[in-house]
């Protein structure tokens, strides 16, 4: 297995509010989004993964569905804790968009909250594997609908993927993909530069069109 993961500010932002995790040894990988508009977005997504990186000896015993469900609500909940002891965090929310690979790469499970996505990258076809939670669904873009950290609470997503050698997987924020056409990221994904590379020609890409929002990804391949 491979992997690579790159984040980066943009060129509008005053500060890089995204937070990504990638535990090789429990083949576990997150993106996180702070949303924009609320205070301390970048607290909220560096709280995320680090909740849910103490949640990974759990997600190796028992149900992976389960488990990334339990993951992620224990995120929601450590973020509406630490916004409670501080006036200034009251509000910060953030997406979540989390992967758990099986040892061998045949399995993957994906659990997620908000807009940031995954897809399966398999030879030249793109595949969106999440629905964003927003009220433009899967087909347009529209306001969140369910993040971590608001008080509403979430109901995740979880999708099972059977995995084939050569498979990739991309976790990403929505600062790559309302940038960057899916044909584009089709292309570049799939292009037989090694993971690492191809996360820095996405990065890249997104911040050619504009670099609107920070934009971070992971690619994964089995």
């Amino acid at each position: 297995m491979q992997v690579g993961a790159a984040s980066d500010i943009g060129r509008v932002r005053g500060r890089n509010e995204d937070a990504l995790l990638v535990d090789d040894d429990h083949n576990f990988f997150v993106v996180a989004d702070g949303l924009g508009g609320h205070p301390a977005g970048d607290v909220a997504s560096r709280t995320a993964v680090e909740t849910l990186d103490r949640h990974l000896d759990d997600l190796s015993r028992g149900d992976p569905a389960d488990a990334l469900v339990s993951a992620l609500r224990a995120a929601d909940d450590a973020i509406r804790s630490e916004a409670a002891t501080d006036q200034r965090r009251a509000g910060m929310a953030t997406t979540a968009v989390v992967a758990r690979v099986t040892d061998g790469g045949e399995e993957a499970w994906v659990a997620h909250v908000g807009d940031s996505r995954a897809y399966l990258v398999r030879e030249a076809d793109l595949r969106r594997i999440t629905r964003d939670h927003t009220t433009g669904g899967l087909f347009g873009r529209g306001s969140i609908t369910q993040a971590l950290g608001t008080g509403d609470g979430i109901d995740p997503d979880v999708t099972h993927i059977d995995l084939v050698p050569g498979d990739r997987l991309l976790l990403c924020t929505d600062g790559l993909t309302d940038m960057v056409p899916e044909d584009a990221i089709a292309k570049i994904a799939a292009a037989p530069d090694d993971p690492q590379a191809a996360c820095q020609r996405l990065v890249d890409a997104a911040n050619e069109r504009g670099g609107v929002d920070n934009i971070t990804v992971i690619v994964v391949e089995v």
